[in-house]
């Protein structure tokens, strides 16, 4: 059986919708003006620069950031902590791939110092940007702890730490019992917003092959709670599951779930398949049919051994309208279809 973890920030009678009118009381800092860092230090001391690389290019496959959608992302940044955060050459490279999105699931957060990612958003909010973040418990069985973050664009959605909880995992099944969040996208007071919920996971890749064959309940478990206390149907199982779709199990079976990614590697040496985002296209959809994988190489102009510096991962994303569709009604937004399955 899978329960909620109904910590401090966990209100069970939420209502995602209603979102649009609350106040909210963010988790890391208050996002910075235009202007605002435009110079700053890393904790040694040395100057971390906030702006792109010279080299960065927009991936070709990325479309462009628009009112009428919203880019979802997942990216592992591998082993996240102190010794990126001192790296002026990474840095610079994660902060360009978050601003490329408007929300991010990060999966490895892994410092003891809590402060690290209220400094990461100073880095991406330097020039005028507007994000913020949630950040999950630190979780595992060893010394070594992780945390599930979303960094997420003030300008697109709302949330609040009040609209996200952990996991209880009565029978110790899971690695890291995955962090689930509630988004609402902002749009004119005329139409109504797309609200969707979710699901931050990273399977431990020793323990895989005893948790993905309980994935399907813990998906199961989560969309009914957020449908009984949110009215939500919209929920998103995203992050590193440490396994192809073929590895899926009873996950694969569930009626109408579909992911975004199938064949193509998510690894940053481009040979396995790890990380995906996956939803029942029936009810979300919202989906416009485009999705992929942020070729880091491509974007950056290096080679792969300076890629994975910043992470072994690569980020995957999808697209999604913001105007809550009707029920059956796929969005036709624009035309190439995602390379995902359905079952």
């Amino acid at each position: 059986m899978m329960r909620l973890r109904k910590q401090n920030w966990i209100a069970p009678s939420f209502i995602s919708v209603a979102l649009v009118a609350i106040a909210l009381t963010f988790s890391g800092c208050e996002p910075g003006a235009p202007g605002d860092f435009a110079s700053t230090e890393s904790p040694t001391g040395a100057p971390v620069s906030t702006r792109a690389p010279n080299n960065t290019s927009r991936s070709q496959s990325l479309p462009p950031r628009t009112n009428q959608t919203i880019l979802i992302a997942s990216f592992n940044i591998q082993a996240f902590g102190e010794s990126k955060m001192n790296d002026p050459w990474v840095m610079e490279r994660i902060v360009a791939i978050l601003r490329e999105f408007d929300i991010v699931a990060i999966q490895e957060v892994r410092a003891k110092d809590q402060t690290l990612m209220t400094r990461l958003m100073q880095l991406v909010n330097a020039q005028g940007a507007r994000y913020d973040y949630l950040l999950g418990p630190r979780l595992g069985r060893t010394v070594s702890k992780e945390q599930y973050a979303y960094v997420y664009d003030t300008n697109k959605v709302i949330t609040s730490p009040d609209a996200s909880y952990t996991i209880q995992d009565e029978k110790d099944l899971l690695h890291r019992e995955p962090l689930v969040a509630r988004f609402v996208t902002k749009v004119p007071p005329d139409v109504r917003p797309f609200s969707f919920s979710l699901v931050n996971m990273h399977t431990d890749p020793d323990e895989v092959k005893y948790e993905m064959p309980v994935m399907h309940e813990v998906l199961k478990s989560i969309r009914e709670f957020e449908y009984v206390y949110a009215q939500e149907d919209d929920v998103l199982l995203m992050g590193d599951l440490n396994a192809s779709p073929r590895q899926f199990g009873p996950l694969a079976q569930v009626p109408g779930l579909y992911w975004i990614i199938d064949q193509e590697p998510t690894n940053t040496i481009r040979k396995s398949v790890y990380d995906n985002i996956i939803f029942d296209r029936g009810l979300t959809n919202e989906y416009t049919g485009r999705s992929g994988v942020l070729d880091m190489t491509q974007m950056f102009g290096c080679k792969t051994e300076e890629a994975l510096k910043i992470s072994d991962h690569l980020p995957i994303w999808a697209e999604f309208v913001t105007v809550e569709q009707v029920p059956g009604v796929t969005a036709q937004f624009f035309g190439q279809a995602g390379s995902g399955s359905v079952r």
